[in-house]
């Protein structure tokens, strides 16, 4: 059967053209009409809006998962240091250095072995192989470069990881260049894998800084008496945490926009060494947006920051989060 259009109307796209035959008879010939450069342009143009409707959309659904990996991360991580608790009936040491002494000498912090928590963790996280090739005796110095530069996928948030590469070089502290404020603004000769979570410090820092840049000094810093639960070899157990378990941020992460961290350890060699290792709750989650600092948490999640806490749940907190209440849950023993 042959389709035909209706008498009176043409199909979409096509024109009745009058033709006069010999004989005389009027005949009606169709014909097909181009688009226009209007229509074209609007078709473009209905396009261009769709798309600048949706990608927004699948950006925000791309970092909602990314955002939900690192919290998975953090949580694998604070089972891990359930089960090493369980077993060692403590928590790992902040990082493994030279003994205080007496009277203590803060400067010791930043001399010995080096080895942080998050390198005490490999036997828990399924990297049994790598653990291997540490030797705690030593200094992380002393260590093949094929265990400085192994990446750890659980140590590295997703956000961060597609901005930059997996390995990289620390700046030294032979160079004065290098600070709090760009720890890796003159790059060194070392190279070190990263990690983006850091063990929790306490409410203020370890050392003297003007971290207000206004000329005046904070309190000084005890690496070897953080008040939260990872300092300079502190082997805390969970009896210890007086403020509550639930209460208590254990770990939380940290982007590279300032500088990289690193999960193996304290290497004195490098700028801002303790840094690299533990962070602390002297600023809000992202520092200010006029003095953004290396030793706060920090990252590439809209609006706030990823942390775990010492019972093993997690939860985003928001850079607009009061200070004072977040120093209190960065502390281990405030009493509130």
């Amino acid at each position: 059967m042959q389709m035909g259009c209706r008498k009176g109307f043409a199909p979409l796209g096509l024109v009745h053209t009058p033709q006069m035959l010999s004989s005389g008879v009027r005949v009606m010939k169709r014909s097909c009409r181009a688009f226009t450069l209007v229509e074209l342009l609007v078709v473009i143009a209905i396009i261009g809006t769709l798309i600048g409707l949706l990608l927004p959309a699948v950006q925000s659904a791309r970092e909602s998962a990314r955002r939900m990996q690192c919290t998975n991360n953090l949580k694998q991580m604070g089972v891990a240091l359930q089960l090493y608790h369980d077993s060692r009936r403590t928590l790992p040491e902040g990082w493994l250095c030279d003994p205080a002494g007496s009277p203590p000498d803060n400067e010791n912090a930043e001399k010995g072995r080096g080895w942080g928590w998050s390198s005490r963790l490999l036997p828990f996280i399924e990297e049994g192989p790598l653990s291997t090739g540490i030797v705690t005796t030593g200094s992380i110095s002393a260590t093949s470069l094929s265990v400085r530069e192994a990446v750890i996928p659980g140590f590295r948030c997703p956000s961060d990881a597609s901005s930059g590469s997996a390995t990289f070089l620390p700046g030294a502290a032979s160079s004065s260049a290098n600070d709090h404020l760009g720890p890796d603004k003159v790059p060194g000769s070392s190279s070190f894998a990263r990690s983006n979570y850091l063990g929790m410090f306490g409410s203020n820092g370890w050392e003297d800084e003007d971290h207000n840049n206004d000329g005046t000094m904070d309190e000084p810093g005890e690496p070897y008496e953080g008040n939260g639960i990872f300092f300079a070899n502190s082997r805390m157990p969970f009896r210890h945490v007086t403020d509550g378990l639930s209460q208590t941020i254990m770990v939380g992460e940290r982007d590279s926009r300032i500088g990289g961290s690193l999960w193996i350890g304290m290497v004195a060699e490098l700028a801002e060494p303790i840094g690299r290792v533990v962070a602390h709750g002297h600023h809000p989650p992202n520092g200010t947006t006029e003095l953004p600092h290396f030793g706060d948490l920090s990252s590439r999640h809209p609006r706030g920051t990823n942390v775990v806490y010492a019972d093993g749940h997690c939860e985003f907190i928001a850079d607009s989060i009061d200070l004072l209440v977040y120093q209190r849950m960065c502390s281990r023993n405030e009493g509130n």
